[in-house]
């Protein structure tokens, strides 16, 4: 810096000078999930429901089965004329009538005699059980079966009301709808879902260093490096129930940031990710914006790697007013670091469970699972580390190793990775063959109701 652009550069704010907070893992997701407030409601067809939280809970409308029912092709009967039935003695019983799934139960039946029946047809009056079609010789003398053994009471019988009774709660708020919850839903009859609104993600990079795709022509002429940052976080918020809003890059002057900022609010943001400018103790044009335009911030950097340099805070409403919408505050705003690595484990470890608990969601973690490090991984002590690995062998115990280089301005083993091992703050080294936890990076994988990859 010249003598001349020292003398005129701008005081610098007590936003910029502010002392890092240094926060564990831990402290700064308690943090961040303290401000984070379910969105609201909205109805939407069923078949639109998929990737949801449910807003209140499902009842059933009616009992399910509405009827007893057998859960087999068969022969109802009456076990007291079958108690000395065996394979070398069968039991000799008239078949008087049949019923299918669909019929009405149709005619009792007595002493010594059998109804026909089929997979979830309603079952006859006076039946104790169902006898299996290969428990018998299936009729070779028409009109007569032949019958191997006594069933066990109840054999085969799905009483009415065993899968669900009328008026009571069949999935709880805070459901996330899958495909099995759609079947679920469907059997209450639900047309349409009371359901979370998706949070909208605004998404900004910045610097003048860094090109899109459609300007590749940059980093081919050796001018710039992609920007990878954005389309990794448009897919991450899609994944997290969240409707991205891609904004481009700022450029590194005011004016440019301050139409992208403009941009979120117009575009209803709910929340506001940047990447890049995030180490707040410096000078930064990024923040120093950020902070005119009267951000007020939460904290700064972790004590984790990568990510050190994450904040996270938010932007007053245009008219210093708080919308009566949801009540929450107008643009929460997550700063990630600008190396790839940086910014997708931050997004993984805060960013997700903050949206999805804005979605509604009540399992906001994603899995993790206990492997066998396959290389010795050392970090810091004061730092907890999110290490990017493979997951090889058996899946119930599988080996961890590194997904390549694990330098922060990489952008290959985030997307080799299978999932983040984890060494935590304190521990310093975990060697080869040590157990560790990895959080799994599998969407489609169970998530868990808490951050398992914190000590306990």
């Amino acid at each position: 810096m010249t003598q001349f652009e020292a003398s005129h550069r701008p005081a610098m704010t007590q936003f910029e000078t502010r002392p890092p907070d240094w926060l564990s893992v831990g402290e700064a997701l308690q943090r961040v999930m303290a401000e984070a407030k379910p969105l609201g409601t909205e109805m939407v067809p069923l078949s639109e429901s998929l990737g949801r939280a449910l807003a209140q809970g499902a009842l059933a409308r009616a009992t399910l089965p509405p009827w007893d029912n057998s859960a087999m092709d068969g022969y109802a009967v009456r076990r007291q004329d079958l108690s000395e039935a065996s394979p070398s003695s069968p039991i000799l019983l008239s078949v008087v009538g049949e019923v299918r799934a669909g019929d009405l139960a149709g005619r009792a039946f007595g002493k010594g005699e059998a109804i026909r029946i089929m997979t979830g047809a309603p079952v006859p009056a006076g039946t104790d059980a169902i006898v299996r079609v290969e428990d018998t010789d299936a009729e070779a003398d028409p009109g007569k079966v032949r019958i191997f053994s006594c069933p066990d009471p109840g054999k085969d019988l799905r009483p009415r009301g065993q899968d669900m009774k009328e008026g009571e709660e069949v999935l709880p708020a805070g459901t996330t709808i899958g495909p099995g919850q759609i079947g679920l839903l469907a059997a209450t009859g639900a047309e349409t879902v009371l359901v979370h609104r998706k949070p909208r993600v605004a998404i900004l990079s910045n610097g003048d260093e860094i090109a899109s795709a459609r300007h590749f022509h940059r980093v081919l002429a050796g001018e710039a490096i992609p920007e990878t940052n954005s389309p990794t976080l448009a897919a991450a918020v899609q994944l997290a129930g969240g409707v991205p809003l891609p904004l481009g890059i700022a450029r590194d002057t005011p004016e440019s940031i301050l139409e992208k900022v403009a941009q979120a609010r117009a575009e209803r943001a709910d929340v506001l990710v940047t990447s890049g400018g995030a180490s707040m103790g410096e000078y930064d044009l990024f923040k120093r914006v950020l902070g005119d335009q009267g951000f007020k911030l939460d904290f700064w950097r972790v004590k984790m790697r990568p990510g050190t340099p994450f904040s996270f805070g938010s932007l007053p409403p245009e008219d210093g007013t708080i919308p009566p919408e949801d009540g929450t505050i107008p643009l929460p705003v997550f700063g990630l670091p600008g190396n790839p690595a940086s910014s997708f484990a931050t997004f993984q470890v805060f960013c997700r469970p903050y949206l999805l608990r804005l979605g509604g969601h009540h399992r906001i973690y994603r899995p993790v699972l206990m492997a066998r490090a396959g290389e010795t991984l050392r970090s810091p002590r004061r730092l907890t580390h999110f290490f990017r690995v493979t997951l090889e062998g058996d899946p119930a115990f599988p080996v961890a190793t590194l997904a390549g280089s694990q330098t922060s301005g990489l952008v290959r083993g985030q997307g080799l990775a299978h999932g983040l091992a984890v060494v935590p703050e304190g521990e310093g080294e975990v060697r080869e063959g040590d157990t560790l936890r990895v959080i799994l990076l599998d969407d489609f994988g169970l998530g868990g109701d808490g951050p398992g990859f914190l000590p306990e």
